[in-house]
């Protein structure tokens, strides 16, 4: 089914379209200290995603796509330890090459025996499907493949939105994040469509066979935004995407506009973006393409969402709950040359602390890594999260240290943040009447 909701947003959220500095010029530097090997061609690498080992901190991976060159694995020191390229298909009557363009990655989800395994999800923008992995320690071989199940639809976007779309459009499956609902303990895989203004809801089950995609609802957002005609493609696309874990508020990045909400628990679209790239708001630190988002949790609702802004080739940091501007920043390292990360695509952070990341990690794509600049030259950065910290620290310095108690296997839900701030106000007025009861 469909649903094509929105509501105005929320005075609070208004306020947050402050001033921004739009110069990259000036930002500060953060140094990343190790890199992957370059993937070269056919392989373009893209976004990256962070698994956590349950029992073993230093055998946690980085999971990340390599497009035509399928997927690759990393260890924490940057080494590459798995890829892998899925087989062509026939969809539509047409081989189809796989081209693997997204990657998340969630935790216990129920197969069909009743056992429960963190699993790896791919948006396979080739054949137009999902492909899910599950993941393990084995070494070398850390992902493995689950089948899509016989009664699974055979494409996320068969029709397109008004009228059909052949497979070899690619106006396919495109960028993909997951929400795992604990409270309903359910798996949903977001997913928006290459070419359009379109985002998808799939709820993801196990069959005896594999794994099967349902899809739940639809958004479709406008194809004209201020008075400007969205041309399709990454005029009007929407890629880069995250759930936060806690809220159920999906934060969806479409290229050239900005950055829009989703409640997922009520279906609910904003009536308009939080944020708008430069093109709509000249005083917005975002230059299109608006790419990979992440959220680094805080303790009690708070923490940052940080976006690439490929445009200009910075990262901007953003208030969890106000969405007012933290700053931005580029990231390099000194006395390397281009060692510069441009044209980032995905990128994902955790506030877990890994064994040379004892406060958190950064993974980043690099669009080039080479001179000159080319095609192909792609890898992936990684930067400790207090170099991010340091480089913020009169905003950051609150979420430096990883979150006591923060279990990324078992999240804990905090109240909408009018909802903590009320508490928040009730609590300390019931510890005022104390006081004042105990002076009596």
């Amino acid at each position: 089914m469909q649903i094509r909701k929105y509501r105005q947003l929320a005075p609070v959220m208004a306020l947050a379209a402050v001033a921004f500095n739009v110069q990259a010029q000036g930002l500060p530097q953060v140094d990343w200290t190790r890199q992957t090997p370059v993937i070269e061609a056919p392989g373009d690498g893209d976004d990256p995603a962070i698994w956590l080992h349950p029992t073993n901190a230093s055998k946690s991976l980085v999971i990340a796509t390599a497009k035509n060159g399928g997927l690759r694995v990393y260890d924490l020191n940057a080494t590459q330890v798995q890829s892998f390229l899925n087989a062509p298909s026939v969809v539509d009557g047409v081989r189809q090459a796989s081209r693997l363009n997204n990657v998340d990655v969630q935790y216990g989800f129920r197969l069909s025996d009743g056992s429960r395994a963190d699993v790896a999800v791919f948006s396979d923008r080739g054949q137009d499907r999902l492909r899910m992995f599950k993941i393990t320690d084995t070494p070398g071989a850390p992902l493995q493949e689950i089948a899509m199940s016989a009664s699974s639809a055979p494409r996320l976007y068969p029709n397109g939105v008004s009228t059909g779309q052949a497979i070899g459009t690619q106006a396919t499956g495109y960028g993909v994040t997951l929400w795992r609902d604990a409270g309903a303990d359910k798996l949903y895989a977001l997913v928006n469509q290459r070419r359009e203004a379109v985002v998808s809801r799939f709820e993801l089950t196990a069959e005896a066979d594999g794994f099967k995609s349902t899809l739940v609802n639809t958004w479709q957002f406008p194809n004209t935004f201020q008075g400007t005609v969205l041309a399709a493609g990454s005029p009007r696309q929407f890629e880069g995407m995250v759930v936060d874990q806690q809220t159920g508020m999906l934060f969806a990045a479409q290229e050239d506009v900005g950055i829009w909400r989703i409640n997922l628990n009520t279906g609910v679209a904003d009536a308009s973006p939080i944020l708008r790239s430069q093109q709509f708001d000249p005083a917005s630190p975002l230059v299109a393409d608006v790419e990979g988002l992440t959220i680094r949790y805080g303790a009690n609702g708070s923490g940052a969402l940080l976006v690439s802004s490929q445009g200009n080739s910075t990262v901007h940091a953003f208030d969890r709950v106000s969405y007012g501007h933290l700053g931005g920043f580029t990231v390099a390292r000194t006395g390397v040359a281009d060692s510069l990360v441009e044209s980032s695509d995905g990128m994902d952070v955790t506030s877990f602390a890994l064994p040379g990341f004892e406060k958190g990690l950064v993974v980043m794509h690099d669009g080039f890594n080479g001179l000159p600049q080319a095609d192909n030259t792609t890898n992936f950065k990684f930067v400790p999260w207090e170099n991010v910290v340091g480089a913020l620290p009169d905003t950051l310095s609150p979420y430096l240290n990883p979150v006591a108690g923060f279990d990324p296997r078992n999240i804990s839900p905090v109240p909408e943040p009018g909802t903590w701030l009320l508490l928040a106000g009730g609590l300390a007025a019931v510890l005022a009447r104390r006081a004042c009861g105990s002076r009596r």
